[in-house]
């Protein structure tokens, strides 16, 4: 039952994203409840986005390529940016680094989740 006061308001989300949250919510080990766990969720997402933005404001995330992810750098002309995962190591391609700020800042990026190791692939 909502609180006296407190304005509430639903979110219609499709089956199947419910069913992935539910299912990564039941892995959590928490007293929340679903709705509390997905809103809080969202706005951690929301404040690292923010952080992210505060953080590096010359880079931009442009698109995930075949394992890795392309940011834009301002600093360097607009010039687009690889890092790379290379056996279960992001490196970047331009500085040629593993613990440079491209790096770190997509280590930051949800889109990291979807980028895959070409010599795991290899393995399994």
């Amino acid at each position: 039952m909502p609180r006296e006061g407190v304005k509430q308001i639903n979110i219609t989300m499709a089956k199947k994203t419910h069913d992935k949250l539910r299912k990564a919510w039941e892995s959590e080990e928490t007293d929340k409840k679903l709705s509390s766990w997905v809103l809080d969720t969202l706005l951690l997402y929301a404040e690292k986005e923010k952080w992210l933005k505060n953080y590096a404001p010359h880079l931009v995330f442009v698109g995930i390529d075949k394992n890795g992810i392309l940011l834009r750098d301002r600093h360097l002309r607009d010039s687009i940016v690889e890092v790379k995962l290379l056996d279960n190591r992001l490196w970047c391609q331009q500085c040629s680094e593993k613990n440079c700020m491209h790096v770190f800042y997509a280590i930051g990026l949800q889109q990291i989740a979807k980028v895959e190791d070409p010599e795991r692939r290899i393995r399994k």
